[in-house]
């Protein structure tokens, strides 16, 4: 027993050892890609794309609920007055409305997905070189994005955000 101790001893001495040489030899650096693309002025320009999208498509939608809001005030008003088979049209009617409006929710919500996808994509890639080539030029092992929310504390020095935003907007 006292063997597997001593062994068991000596295998976390050199795991120690040795793991605090290769920790060494790492270089870390963290950068806020949610940041950086908003930062730069490509990412400034497809964000004014995106809200200008937006708000047209509220204001769409806006109209049709307008629309089917006095629906309903009409609705209120005649019901009392109307045969069965008219209430039923216009329940029918008001539905209808309802199911389109839903609709096209659903589907400015997917067409501002696929603009925005659209319009991060080239910023993306592009901001992926340029860290790529940082962390080889500057001789990185590993580079995080803290905007990940998986870095919960670094060292402010390491972190690369500003330089990559300047090498980004420097580029053409």
């Amino acid at each position: 027993m006292n063997r597997k101790l001593t062994f068991l001893a000596v295998a976390v001495a050199a795991t120690f050892l040795f793991g605090s040489v290769a920790m060494a030899q790492l270089k870390i650096g963290v950068v806020d890609l949610q940041t950086a693309v908003a930062s730069t002025k490509a990412g400034k320009k497809a964000k004014s794309k995106l809200e200008k999208a937006k708000n047209k498509a509220e204001n769409e939608i806006e109209k049709r609920a307008e629309k089917i809001k006095k629906m309903e005030e009409e609705m209120q008003k005649q019901m009392p007055l109307m045969s069965e088979g008219g209430k039923k049209d216009m329940l029918d009617r008001y539905r209808k409305e309802m199911l389109e409006l839903q609709e096209m929710v659903q589907q400015n919500q997917v067409k501002l997905a696929k603009k925005r996808n659209g319009l991060l994509e080239p910023i993306l890639n592009k901001m992926g070189a340029i860290i790529q080539d940082l962390a080889l030029s500057d001789g990185y092992t590993m580079i995080i994005d803290k905007s990940a929310g998986t870095v919960l504390y670094h060292e402010p020095t390491i972190d690369l955000t500003n330089e990559v935003i300047k090498r980004y907007n420097a580029q053409k």
